[in-house]
């Protein structure tokens, strides 16, 4: 077996990984995202094996690593990082690795019954899709920005970045009790992020609603819809199923770790 390097991004590795990533532009979006519209925010590694690209691992705003590529190509990307409690998005296959230099401390997604959250990639398209609008929806804009923070209990900036793209949500009286948004797109696909309903107001199919809409925007736009789910978070399945998301065969992992030395 060759051995593997890796080296840092250069304009000269650049034009082969977004070749490399552009293979499968789902498993990818986010690096692909991040190169084209969040690069002083990131740092790129690549790993090569006789001069070929074999696998990659992005840092992103110093607490997020992506992994992606052969399962022997982890250990040695791993070592260029110095975060203290990166979080992980990685493929079932680099969990060993990574178990032996982090460990676990926090799953992903709170639905999760244990320190990993297994993430499914599900997709959507005009041909899958059947919306379900029961709720009168609206359009979110950066004058809800205050009713979108008290929805989620977070900071001004992470509403505002939800706002970025397209976001819809239901009011019940003047108070949002519903949204989901799509702050992130390249020109072909949109991730749909940012689903929430009020504790208080589950299970009246606000979700679905604000969903239908979004979704049928997206693909007006010309957008593929996609988005990561829990397996363990059973009610966001039911949702994304009863409107046309079908499983693509892509599973990720993601958790909170520290380094075990």
């Amino acid at each position: 077996m060759s051995p593997i390097t890796t080296v840092a991004l250069t304009p000269n590795v650049e034009s082969r990984l977004l070749e490399f990533l552009n293979r499968d532009r789902l498993s990818h979006f986010f690096t692909i995202y991040d190169l084209y519209h969040l690069r002083d925010k990131t740092q790129t590694w690549v790993a090569l094996a006789n001069n070929k690209i074999v696998g990659y691992m992005i840092e992103y705003d110093k607490r997020i690593l992506q992994l992606r590529g052969q399962q022997t190509c982890a250990i040695p990307l791993l070592k260029n990082s110095d975060l203290t409690t990166p979080l992980f998005n990685i493929e079932p296959k680099h969990l060993a690795a990574v178990r032996g230099l982090y460990k676990p401390i926090e799953p992903a997604d709170k639905e999760t019954a244990g320190l990993v959250t297994t993430f499914i990639l599900m997709t959507t398209t005009p041909h899958t899709f059947t919306p379900v609008i029961r709720h009168e929806v609206q359009e979110l804009k950066k004058r809800n920005t205050r009713e979108l923070g008290e929805l989620f209990g977070a900071e001004p900036k992470r509403t505002r970045d939800l706002l970025k793209g397209v976001a819809f949500g239901v009011f019940k009286g003047k108070k949002l009790v519903s949204c989901a948004a799509s702050p992130d797109m390249l020109e072909d696909l949109a991730i749909i992020r940012g689903v929430q309903t009020a504790p208080e107001e589950r299970g009246q199919g606000y979700a679905t609603s604000a969903c239908s809409a979004l979704v049928q925007r997206l693909h007006k736009m010309g957008r593929e819809a996609f988005l990561y789910v829990s397996k363990d978070n059973s009610s966001a399945l039911r949702v994304y199923e009863k409107i046309g998301f079908k499983e693509t065969g892509h599973v990720f992992l993601g958790f909170l770790a520290k380094p075990k030395n």
